[in-house]
């Protein structure tokens, strides 16, 4: 099978994300075993910061340059505005966060729950700007390969990182998790510098008029991936700010649970990602066929999920953790619909869309955070589940119903895999076959 086809980086992509969904199970059960569902809470904190600020500052800055680069544009200058505009704001900003915190903040739950740990923010934030620019640079230039090694670093460094450290640290297990995760953080950030040099001349520079366009690209888009992350974790903010620290800590488990069948549609869009953004022929059909083996696939992963979810809570997790399967239940529909999104949205940036993207976005980000602000107080951690599911669904609607607009493709056509997209499949495969 040819090395360069869209199969063999389908396939190899999936058998990147199955692994991923082991090492990450693994490292669910180690920290939900050896830190106990509070300080399993906080480091949930801890972990999604880094994005939101990432977001606050910079957010469509990844859309930006992911743009660019399926558009062959120098790497240098895609590399420059991640530095600057991503890593040096990101971190100013954390920095003057950090200090108002201190000095304005020192009686907000959020303050007394992150204690000094607050302050490995200062590295964790710039090396995740970083860390996401250079995924995007790698799988939006077409590097499927070293995309997925990446993102399978990102996976297994922390935890051995972690395995490690708790093994010398038997005491101090939220150091090693913390640890472990910004170590393994570097190192992928180290790796994607290296494999990008390897195909391109990174050679940094400064150029107004290329900064400018992109800048202006990149302002359309911030809003609406600053309100995909207030979505995708805005519920983490209202149960540590209402609820106790337990209650976080098995919500973390039950949304990272149920987070690892993201990797579904994220194994479909990898190869597509160039694609999707140049917009070239045949994307008419390349798009609904997409959507549909992915939502054909979840689904059975969702429902699968829902039936064995409690039992695999208790037997991996630990009895503490058994509370946690209602808000997993909770969040099943949303990540159905997110299965969508995370296609849909591809497609809608390449059609040239980022500013109407961002609105839908935003009025997503909106009804989460006014579906939690009213569900959590009678409902807990199963009313943040049930307002996540609501926001990511309406968001999902409304991406469906502007992709059918502009491409004239029939609602029903991007649903369930049809007899037709097996005798596709079929036909993708056949021409490769002699060269295998």
């Amino acid at each position: 099978m040819k090395r360069n086809g869209y199969v063999w980086h389908l396939l190899l992509s999936m058998g990147t994300r199955l692994a991923m969904i082991a090492i990450r199970l693994l490292r669910n059960v180690l920290l939900a075993r050896l830190l106990g569902p509070a300080d399993r809470g906080l480091f949930a904190l801890l972990s999604a910061l880094p994005d939101l600020i990432a977001a606050l500052t910079s957010g469509g800055l990844n859309t930006a340059v992911g743009y660019e680069a399926a558009r062959q544009r120098p790497m240098g200058l895609l590399l420059t505005q991640i530095l600057i505009y991503g890593c040096l704001l990101a971190g100013t900003l954390t920095v003057i966060g950090l200090l108002l915190m201190n000095s304005l903040g020192q009686d907000w739950s959020i303050t007394t729950q992150l204690g000094p740990f607050a302050w490995l923010l200062l590295l964790a934030v710039p090396l995740t700007v970083l860390k996401s620019g250079l995924l995007t640079l790698h799988n939006a230039d077409g590097r499927v390969g070293a995309f997925n090694g990446l993102r399978l670093l990102e996976s297994l460094v922390p935890l051995l990182l972690f395995v490690l450290l708790w093994w010398l640290w038997r005491d101090q297990a939220l150091s090693a998790a913390l640890a472990g995760w910004l170590g393994g953080t570097l190192l992928v950030v180290l790796a994607g510098w290296y494999w990008l040099g390897r195909y391109h001349r990174l050679r940094l520079r400064w150029q107004p008029g290329e900064q400018g366009k992109l800048l202006r690209y990149s302002a359309q888009s911030h809003p609406g991936v600053l309100s995909q992350q207030l979505m995708l974790r805005c519920d983490y903010l209202f149960i540590g700010a209402l609820l106790d620290p337990v209650a976080l800590g098995l919500y973390a488990m039950a949304s990272a649970a149920a987070e690892l069948l993201l990797i579904i549609p994220e194994a479909v869009t990898t190869p597509l990602m160039k694609r999707l953004l140049q917009q070239g022929e045949g994307i008419e059909r390349l798009t609904p066929l997409a959507l549909r083996i992915t939502a054909t696939v979840m689904l059975g992963a969702c429902l699968g999920m829902a039936l064995v979810g409690h039992w695999l809570i208790v037997s991996l997790f630990g009895a503490a953790y058994g509370p946690a399967y209602p808000a997993l239940l909770a969040l099943l529909p949303g990540l159905f619909g997110l299965c969508y999104a995370s296609i849909l949205r591809l497609d809608l940036l390449g059609k040239q869309r980022p500013g109407a993207l961002s609105w839908l976005l935003g009025g997503g980000a909106l009804l989460n955070l006014l579906l939690n602000a009213a569900l959590i107080p009678t409902l807990g951690i199963v009313g943040a589940g049930l307002a996540s599911s609501l926001a990511y669904l309406a968001v999902s609607l409304a991406m469906l119903v502007m992709y059918c607009r502009l491409s004239g493709v029939a609602w029903y056509r991007t649903l369930l895999l049809l007899p037709e997209d097996l005798m596709q499949l079929r036909a993708l495969l056949r021409p490769r076959e002699a060269a295998c």
